[in-house]
């Protein structure tokens, strides 16, 4: 029998008793009630929605209510009394504990001010609505090392902007004629990607000296798609999209996304062994399948995955909901030329993804302005051409009206520029296609509009780029390495900010590699040893953050495969999470109990077994109630007493609880 939460107002509790429903009731934002299920499990109900789930809406989850775990995450215990966690966000289980640096502060406003060169004006541009966000800095100008892409602009000249419509703000500043004082912050990320960071001595010490960590998985309302069709959750919907188990979405360059349906053995090399097929590639060895953030203005933030790895773990991993993934060229050809004659199809697909690249605004902040304005006309003359347009009718007026200037030119330019000033410059770049050729009776075929488009591109410091801050065990510096196909293995000594613009300092090319070495040193740093047999007695020892150390290794391994045709010796421990496999989340499980679970936070209660493969119930007999995206059930006969707020229930929930402790804050 269930629990209906319209509880007596004169109910009371003390702190050494129970937690009571009206408590916890007390916490919920309107439109959501807490109700208990015969064991005693809390689920909680959205009225607006009529949606049921296990877990509390994310505004009241807090490190004390969640006990440390993020968002949606439970600790429970396997037949052998092995400690594993259930993610109810994704529906998902594993042994790997999620961490997040608490320690880690926020980012602060700063004061900046900035005075107007007679050129390059203040240096920056701006784009974006409520707040403004700065989108790039012009390097050597007026905001270079005071402004960071990103930043929020709070305050123009102590005027306060962060809600004000991008036009005012840009008119403010445009109005400062000689100097401009602005409030800028940086945004906080709401969402659970890594926080990769220098690792000085003092955060090194920071780290081994308070191991227990966990990552807060913060938001729940997805712009975009989730990397697990299943984990669709928005406006605060827990189960509102249809629940597709066992399913990965993967989203293509050329517009299109496939679905795979997996098992716990298939693996993310199955998966691109299919794609690679399905797609005709030859050149298999440059593709990878990456994850990206949905909600985070780093577009270029994306991190590559372990073709050994199952998807089952892949998707166990915290923060699922808000990542998708990407088929890519993540090893990128050192001349697209030598790609264009080996496979045309890679070519083509390359092609595609440099052009979302640039239009995504992937390389920003170093794509500058000129450079972003020519890689569009050489995209809206090859576009033309493949939509059978004659070169001679090729005019900004036409592709505005038939595709939209969006589709070729970066977004910040579309909001910045003036459109008259816009269509002037794109006109003038489309009449030096005219040139490129060496004759006035030719113009540029597509595949020479795309062949200058990519020799463009591959002339970027981070064209196919990996950066991975470390520290030196020898020598304790502060640095990051490079990994490129242009550079090869490279230090770059200083802060992250703006660091591929930085002079790297050669270390050696990445054929030159013997062999690798990763030794775990905790659970959150490990050290990589790279093996040089070009310096007899010299390795190069990296100490990085553990899934540094693992994405560094595949961007080695994938680069060695390309440049070598050969697998780079890489040597490790054995991985732990291939030997274990936690218990499926549509099963039984034995959990420890929580406020937001059971009602209790005593550490030392019992355990309690729960069946998540049970569908959860309506208390509404009128209405059919979607149960954690899964099922659609309706009761008809909740037996509901009004008078006192419980059923004849009460006296065995009240027994069941005389060891749980009032935590609820």
């Amino acid at each position: 029998m269930l629990l209906q939460s319209a509880w007596n107002p004169n109910l009371q509790y003390s702190s050494d008793g129970p937690v009571t429903l009206q408590s916890i009731q007390e916490h919920l934002k309107p439109g959501w009630t807490v109700h208990a299920t015969a064991d005693n499990r809390l689920y909680y109900f959205n009225e607006s929605t009529g949606s049921c789930s296990w877990i509390p809406p994310v505004d009241v989850w807090n490190k004390e209510v969640g006990r440390g775990l993020p968002y949606g995450w439970e600790e429970a215990t396997d037949p052998n009394g092995k400690t594993y966690f259930i993610n109810h966000v994704n529906k998902t289980t594993t042994y790997e504990e999620p961490v997040l640096d608490w320690g880690e502060e926020p980012p602060q406003p700063r004061q900046v001010n900035l005075t107007r060169h007679p050129d390059m004006g203040f240096g920056f541009v701006a784009g974006s609505e409520r707040p403004v966000i700065v989108r790039f800095v012009t390097e050597g100008g007026p905001s270079d090392g005071k402004l960071l892409p990103g930043d929020h602009i709070l305050e123009v000249n102590a005027e306060d902007v962060s809600c004000a419509p991008r036009d005012h703000v840009i008119q403010l500043v445009r109005a400062s004629k000689t100097s401009v004082d602005l409030v800028v912050c940086q945004p906080i990320l709401t969402n659970s990607s890594r926080k990769s960071a220098i690792l000085s001595s003092a955060k090194k010490a920071k780290l081994k000296s308070n191991p227990s960590r966990v990552r807060f998985a913060e938001g729940v309302v997805v712009n975009g798609s989730p990397l697990f069709p299943g984990c669709t959750l928005s406006g605060g919907d827990w189960g509102s999209g249809t629940m597709l188990p066992n399913v990965l979405k993967v989203f293509l360059e050329n517009g299109q996304t496939k679905s795979f349906k997996y098992d716990a053995n298939t693996t993310v090399g199955d998966v691109l062994s299919s794609l690679q097929c399905k797609l005709c590639l030859k050149e298999t060895n440059h593709f990878a399948l990456v994850l990206e953030q949905v909600k985070t203005l780093r577009r270029n933030k994306l991190t590559l995955l372990n073709p050994q790895h199952t998807l089952s773990r892949v998707a166990s991993r915290p923060g699922t909901h808000n990542l998708r993934c990407l088929f890519r060229v993540a090893f990128v050809p050192s001349d697209p030329c030598d790609l264009a004659q080996k496979d045309l199809a890679a070519f083509e697909y390359f092609y595609l993804q440099c052009c979302n690249d640039v239009v995504q605004e992937r390389y920003a902040p170093e794509l500058k302005y000129d450079v972003a304005l020519r890689l569009a006309a050489l995209h809206i003359h090859q576009h033309c051409l493949a939509n059978n347009i004659q070169p001679s009718k090729i005019t900004v007026k036409t592709v505005e009206r038939d595709f939209g200037l969006e589709k070729f030119v970066p977004t910040s330019l579309l909001e910045t520029m003036k459109r008259k000033e816009l269509r002037k410059v794109l006109t003038h770049l489309l009449k030096l296609n005219y040139t490129m050729t060496g004759s006035s009776h030719k113009c540029l075929t597509a595949l020479q509009a795309k062949l200058y488009y990519l020799t463009i591109i591959s002339q970027l410091p981070s064209y196919g780029a990996k950066c991975f801050p470390t520290n030196s065990v020898d020598s304790n510096v502060e640095n990051v390495i490079l990994v490129s196909p242009k550079l090869g293995i490279s230090q770059i000594t200083g802060l992250r900010s703006n660091m591929v613009c930085k002079n790297p300092v050669p270390v050696a090319d990445v054929e030159q590699l013997s062999m690798v070495q990763v030794e775990k040193e905790d659970h959150l740093l490990s050290t990589v040893t790279l093996f040089l047999p070009s310096t007899p007695g010299k390795e190069l020892r990296l100490t990085v953050e553990e899934r540094d150390a693992e994405e560094l290794v595949l961007v080695l391994q994938g680069y060695y495969k390309l440049f070598t045709n050969k697998d780079l010796h890489v040597h490790q421990d054995p991985d732990d999470w291939l030997v274990d496999t936690a218990p499926l989340y549509h099963s039984q499980h034995v959990v420890k109990p929580t406020t937001w679970s059971y009602g209790c936070d005593n550490e030392m209660d019992e355990h309690r077994i729960v069946n998540f493969a049970v569908p959860l119930h309506t208390l509404n007999p009128s209405k059919e109630v979607k149960t954690n995206g899964t099922h659609t059930l309706s009761r008809s006969s909740s037996k509901i007493i009004k008078s006192n707020g419980v059923d004849s229930n009460m006296n065995v929930w009240s027994a069941g609880w005389l060891r749980c402790k009032r935590s609820w804050r």
